[in-house]
């Protein structure tokens, strides 16, 4: 695909913080590639986009939760020409529970989603713009990265994952001319409260994830793509958010851990 306007990759498009990626890189004018499991919501969405914004919008229906998941998207991209300007990986999913009772296999494919496939799309992408000495990557993160988090321990620790991993990257890309950016939403009005594997808590939820609490998902794609296009390294999304992240990095280790087993039980049961 050749024409005059970039294109940006988006990871988990058809919702949330990612659906509103999606409209804001279009009203600045740039096309997208879509990358998600549900080829419905993405050619629905895909034509509002195009009629609203007049973006191109090409869409893939892949799972990313699925091992060599990355490398098919990059091979589609080569093979429609499309060279990709920004990544925003932005797909990922959570489980509340206790580790020794959660599904194995919803644990694997956790982790190969929020970390593996990340990391691949990164390095895949990233490859890419080195070579060019120009881009940008956008990795989300949660706050659940800066603090141990019992009963959704696994989610908390591939976020934990992602933004280390991003830091890192941001420095290794810096002299490439490449902008790595780490955001990190704090809990967000999404439908990640519908897949935790609790029934009914996207509505019921206290404490920490009541429904009141939740920051409306463009605030944070807002938020998000600000930091990128200030060449921020990483952002908290949200004051109360932030300076309870960096509280958190602060405090001893058990101190963090016992506080947060505290928080997070009362937000999951």
């Amino acid at each position: 695909m050749k024409s005059g306007r970039e294109t940006v990759l988006i990871t988990g498009a058809t919702s949330g913080i990612g659906r509103d990626f999606a409209d804001l890189f279009a009203k600045r004018g740039y096309d997208l590639f879509l990358a998600s499991r549900n080829r419905e919501k993405m050619d629905d969405i895909a034509g509002q986009l195009q009629a609203r914004q007049g973006a191109k919008v090409t869409t893939m229906a892949v799972d990313l939760a699925q091992p060599g998941s990355a490398a098919k998207v990059y091979e589609e991209t080569l093979a429609g020409q499309i060279e990709i300007s920004i990544l925003v990986n932005n797909a990922g999913f959570g489980s509340a529970g206790e580790v020794a009772d959660m599904d194995i296999c919803n644990i694997r494919e956790m982790i190969q989603l929020n970390v593996t496939t990340l990391t691949e799309m990164c390095r895949l992408f990233g490859g890419n713009m080195k070579k060019r000495r120009t881009g940008r990557i956008l990795n989300v993160a949660s706050t659940a990265a800066y603090q141990p988090t019992p009963f959704i321990a696994v989610y908390g620790a591939t976020k934990s994952y992602v933004l280390s991993f991003s830091e890192a990257l941001a420095k290794e890309m810096e002299d490439y001319g490449v902008v790595v950016t780490c955001l990190s939403p704090g809990p967000t009005d999404t439908n990640f409260f519908e897949g935790v594997g609790v029934e009914g808590l996207a509505e019921k939820a206290h404490g920490l994830w009541a429904k009141s609490r939740r920051m409306p998902s463009r605030k944070a794609a807002e938020i998000g793509l600000d930091a990128l296009f200030a060449g921020k390294l990483s952002v908290v999304a949200g004051g109360l958010n932030t300076l309870t992240a960096f509280a958190n990095r602060l405090a001893p280790r058990k101190t963090s851990a016992s506080l947060s087993k505290k928080v997070m039980k009362q937000a999951t049961t």
